[in-house]
């Protein structure tokens, strides 16, 4: 069997990326597809993971991230040998390739994240006709493709073999761009496909009592009103391990390696978030959890709120803080909830190891 190639967001400060590019790698790696994944590393990403930031202090406790996250994608990532910092380096290398390749998850096809414009790296447009390309789990976050983009992105993406979409906007989105000339199915994140994260989980700075865990991507007035709340409910002590510091917290851990956050992440009492992976992992680990919509950016609600549905929990979702109540923090019935993420996940699994067995 040839090899599988993946090609993500990974060389990111970014907890989600780099831990779903692991587990869809592992993923298919269990079940003895080969697979590496590309260490693309186009400038625009460079920049922001390596520039200085606001402050000598600041800047150190972000050159420790890098280092962190250096050694996670060197001990867990089957990254390639090679590095390509763009997609003439890429179209090089593969020009005469047969083998298949997976773009996703993460949201790969949201030119907001890709310097305004559609890397065409992360829509496989380097391969030769004679590769296989698969989407899986890609995702757009809440950038609609532009109408003057049409033409571009409607000939992208009917060069894929299958498309599978991490939300239903992103469905939508596929639909509408190529007059519903290309077909995709919702999948789920990659993060979803393993459940057991042994091998990378450090549980070093886990408490000995029960504790909330806050896990934001967006820093609000009202998000902070929405976690001062839960934590003045629970009386719980708070560890922030969100993108901001949280004054009210006892700990926050901004700087982490990726093993100690999901370590911190697994034992979380109650989980607060508004990010789609700190949902996600809530699920993973069977935590009792709240997401608070976003402020700016609603559309980002649909990844949550997609995923949500579909297991019968969107109650968890709570778009004003008004609406937070008591019942929204009692313990989740995994006994309910598990058999229906079984099946999407079963499903996802299927719909992913099929189009990689049509394609090979």
């Amino acid at each position: 069997m040839k090899k599988t190639y993946i090609i993500t967001f990974q060389h990111v400060l970014n907890y989600g990326a780099v831990l779903q590019a692991y587990a869809l790698a592992k993923f298919l790696n269990e079940n003895e597809i080969e697979t590496e994944v590309l260490d693309y590393r186009p400038s625009y990403f460079v920049y922001q993971t390596y520039r200085p930031r606001k402050g000598l202090g600041k800047t150190y406790n972000k050159f420790l991230k890098n280092i962190r996250f250096y050694k996670f994608r060197r001990n867990f990532l089957p990254l390639t040998k090679k590095i390509f910092f763009n997609t003439n380096a890429l179209k090089s290398f593969f020009k005469t390739s047969s083998g298949t390749f997976i773009c996703g998850s993460d949201q790969v096809w949201n030119s907001q994240l890709t310097k305004g414009k559609l890397d065409t790296g992360y829509f496989l447009d380097f391969l030769p006709k004679t590769a296989k390309k698969v989407a899986y789990a890609a995702s757009m976050g809440n950038s609609a493709f532009k109408e003057s983009d049409r033409s571009e992105t409607k000939r992208l993406l009917k060069n894929f073999n299958t498309i599978l979409v991490r939300e239903d906007f992103a469905q939508d989105q596929v639909s509408k761009i190529t007059n519903n000339e290309c077909a995709s199915e919702i999948v789920v994140d990659p993060t979803l496909l393993i459940q057991d994260y042994s091998e990378v989980l450090d549980f070093s700075l886990v408490p000995d009592h029960p504790y909330l865990v806050s896990y934001l991507t967006e820093d609000s007035k009202p998000v902070r009103e929405y976690i001062n709340k839960i934590k003045e409910m629970t009386g719980l002590p708070l560890i922030n391990l969100g993108h901001h510091e949280i004054k009210e917290a006892d700990k926050n851990y901004l700087y982490e390696s990726p093993s100690k956050w999901l370590g911190v992440f697994s034992k979380a009492t109650i989980v607060c978030t508004n990010s789609f992976h700190g949902n996600a992992y809530s699920l993973i680990f069977k935590r009792n959890f709240t997401v608070f919509t976003r402020v700016t950016k609603k559309q980002l609600n649909r990844r949550q709120l997609t995923l949500l549905e579909r297991l019968g929990i969107e109650d968890r979702f709570i778009s004003r803080i008004e609406d937070l109540k008591d019942l929204h923090l009692e313990p989740i019935n995994y006994n309910k909830v598990s058999p229906k993420y079984n099946d999407l996940v079963n499903l996802s699994k299927r719909k992913l190891l099929n189009a990689l067995r049509e394609n090979i």
